[in-house]
């Protein structure tokens, strides 16, 4: 530097190697002056860049000085910056911010601007931001556009030729059947001559004639447990809790403020009648009736319900080996060596308390839901006979006392449990009253109750039973006079009376059983109405259902027709006192009667198929629910066991009762090992049946041979039930 003049030294280029570069010295104040403002506009900068903009390159007093890169508008935050609030460079200040500083250091004030001002921001949208970027040797093809669909060209001609390229692929082997001819005269060759020679020798020649013996085989079932059934166990870890007086005082004093929320009732919630005439619920605060003395404690659902529990646990010490029989805990050997088919009937307990005692039973009935509860029904067992009515309610876990007892002041005649709901009970009374218990309250509740209004029934209600239609439940009841009366709940706890068929006497020639000519009566009966003493419902057809009467007879009747039945045929030379229907065929029916027999009936046929003979008036009669072949029957004071595969002539077991009393029911449990007996007395015996064969593995089938051969002496009909089988399995298929 000399004379206060610098000469900058600038690398030389191609073009200007003959060309000497200066600084003009009258360009110098200008330069000076203008490096002094450009320094105070790039304090924001990059520090590699601020030594840069201090020279000038001015080529014959052009200025080539190149234009910074960095736009000033723009300012960028330094790499080394970590956050706003730790920055100790000075960023560049826009032109706001430098006149109001301006205007504002005259007055001695110090005014400090942002950062940034979003006013001298501005964002170009129209400026191209794919420039500089490099294309990659990618086959992309052309996006269609979001406005319009790509036209498509139409089809103006096809390939003169086509060529078409066969390849053979890998051959799976999906199924081979190995050959089963072999030459003769070698070792597999005479094997499978010598297995023909056999095969025709069983099946065509004389061997078909060889003696065999039908006997069923089980194979025991095996339970075996791994260590991969092991529940893991869970993993534990201590915990602390503190609760003071005072936070147990609140939590029980917000409790007693808390008050129970009362249940509408049913009929006022429904009912659309005056308020006046509505029944008003009694709203009975729990604290008040409370009572200090035993003969109020008593009476309290809460001590009904311990002692109950109590009861229970006391029964099984005593009842403990029997109940483990009944629920099938202990089981016999199968396959063991000493086993002998006698039908052995092991006594394990008899529901019977003071209450019951001399009381006939009428009727039994099974919950749906919970098979170890029973409602048994005690009244009159002649017509004559006048007693009250009592209903008790056992279980299995109790055998020594009944968990309800309700009374009333008629004798009961038929109970029934409902299916939809099982808490309730369907009761028919002598005096031809039906009604619906609550089995939940240990006094007598009636959800229902029927009026002599809308039931014209006076006499005896034998057999009460639910059916579902539409998701209504309703009940079927049948009467001494032969009506058939449909009962339906409303919400206003009344039973509403349907006539649904009234039996009238059967005068002619009928089919079914062949009885003697009657002697022709001047006088005039009294009555031209049987009484319907059975009622069952047909297992495949919902509106068809069968009555047995008092005049021997079985009439097939229908909901859909209301004043006459489908069709009717004579069953016994007395009255029809039970009917089942075999869960293993469901169109085979069994009937027991007055007239000392037991008969097989086929659905489609008019004659009898089988005919068991017994001492005296059957009362009722049951299928095993396990062996097809396996049936029980009551009567007089005789439990007889019947195998119709066996022998059909006599039981294969009997068992008589001691005393003077008639055998009235019999059921088998759902599980086929326990039978349940009801007498004249009011005791309901339980028994275990033991030493009975194996349950065959094809019951229809060996049903159906029973059958078969039963017939053997009547080809006729034995060709009328291949038809009707033959028949059934047409329409079926279709």
């Amino acid at each position: 530097m000399a004379d206060g003049v610098s000469t900058i030294k600038i690398a030389e280029t191609a073009e200007s190697a003959t060309h000497p570069v200066s600084v003009d010295p009258s360009s110098r104040i200008s330069a000076m002056s203008q490096i002094s403002i450009d320094e105070s506009r790039t304090r924001a900068t990059y520090n590699f860049m601020d030594k840069r903009l201090v020279y000038k390159v001015i080529v014959d007093n052009i200025d080539y000085t190149p234009e910074n890169i960095v736009d000033l508008d723009y300012i960028t935050m330094e790499d080394n910056f970590t956050h706003a609030a730790f920055e100790n460079r000075q960023r560049r200040k826009s032109k706001s911010e430098v006149v109001l500083k301006e205007k504002s250091s005259d007055a001695g004030m110090k005014v400090y601007a942002t950062t940034i001002s979003l006013d001298d921001i501005y964002i170009d949208h129209t400026y191209n931001t794919e420039e500089g970027v490099v294309e990659q040797d990618v086959d992309l093809g052309q996006a269609p556009s979001a406005f319009y669909l790509p036209k498509m060209h139409p089809i103006t001609k096809y390939p003169p030729e086509i060529f078409v390229v066969f390849k053979e692929t890998e051959t799976h082997y999906l199924y081979e059947l190995p050959r089963s001819a072999f030459e003769k005269g070698t070792d597999e060759g005479n094997i499978v001559e010598e297995e023909n020679e056999y095969y025709q020798y069983i099946t065509v020649g004389k061997g078909r004639n060889r003696k065999m013996v039908v006997e069923e085989t089980q194979t025991p079932q095996r339970v075996c447990q791994t260590r991969h059934t092991l529940c893991v166990r869970p993993k534990k870890k201590n915990a602390i809790a503190f609760a003071s007086m005072w936070d147990m005082h609140d939590t029980y004093a917000r409790l007693a403020k808390i008050q129970k929320e009362k249940e509408p009732d049913e009929m006022v919630m429904y009912q659309s009648a005056a308020p006046n005439l509505l029944r008003k619920k009694k709203n009975v605060d729990v604290d008040e009736g409370r009572g200090k003395t035993f003969d109020e404690i008593a009476l309290m659902p809460e001590f009904q319900d311990a002692a109950l529990l109590v009861e229970r646990v006391l029964a099984a010490l005593e009842y403990g080996t029997a109940q483990k029989t009944f629920r099938g805990l202990v089981s016999y050997d199968p396959l063991s060596m000493d086993l002998v088919y006698i039908y052995t009937l092991q006594p394990l307990w008899s529901f019977e308390c003071e209450e019951t005692v001399n009381r006939p039973i009428t009727s039994i009935s099974f919950n749906t839901k919970n098979p170890n509860i029973l409602a048994v029904a005690h009244g009159k067992f002649g017509y004559a006979d006048y007693t009250t009515g009592l209903i008790c309610i056992w279980c299995t876990k109790n055998p020594c006392k009944p968990e309800r007892t309700y009374r009333f002041d008629d004798a009961v005649t038929s109970v029934a449990f409902s299916e939809k709901n099982p808490n309730w009970l369907a009761c028919g009374f002598d005096n031809g009253d039906v009604l619906i218990l609550d089995i939940t309250s240990y006094w007598v509740k009636i959800v229902a109750k029927s009026k002599r209004d809308t039931n014209p029934c006076f006499e005896p209600i034998w057999v009460t039973n639910w059916r579902v239609a539409d998701s209504t439940e309703y009940v079927m009841t049948t009467c001494q006079d032969g009506r058939i009366n449909r009962f339906t709940s409303t919400k206003t706890h009344d039973f509403i009376c349907t006539p649904m068929m009234r039996l009238s006497t059967v005068e002619g020639k009928l089919k079914g059983l062949e009885t003697p000519k009657t002697c022709l009566m001047a006088d005039v009966p009294i009555t031209r109405y049987p009484a319907a003493l059975c009622m069952k419902w047909h297992p495949v057809v919902e509106h068809i259902y069968y009555v047995g009467t008092d005049e021997g007879c079985i009439h097939r009747c229908s909901t859909n027709y209301l004043n006459q039945h489908i069709d009717v045929f004579r069953a016994h030379a007395g009255p029809v006192y039970g009917m089942e229907i075999s869960p293993f065929m469901k169109t085979l029916l069994v009937s027991c009667g007055a007239d000392n027999a037991i008969r097989l009936w086929i659905e489609g046929m008019d004659d009898v198929i089988l005919t068991l003979p017994c001492s005296a008036a059957v009362y009722g009669i049951a299928f095993c629910p396990i062996n097809a072949t396996v049936l029980m029957s009551v009567s007089g004071n005789v439990l007889s066991i019947w195998d119709l595969r066996r022998k059909t002539h006599i039981p294969c077991a009997e068992y008589s009762f001691p005393g003077n009393v008639i055998l009235t029911y019999v059921k088998f449990s759902p599980s086929g090992d326990n039978v349940f007996v009801g007498d004249s007395s009011g005791r309901v015996h339980t028994y275990h049946l033991e030493d009975t064969p194996i349950p065959p593995f094809y019951q229809n089938k060996m049903l159906d041979e029973t059958l078969k051969k039963a017939l053997c002496t009547r080809p006729q009909m034995l060709r009328q039930l291949e038809k009707l089988e033959k028949f059934r399995e047409r329409h079926s298929n279709k």
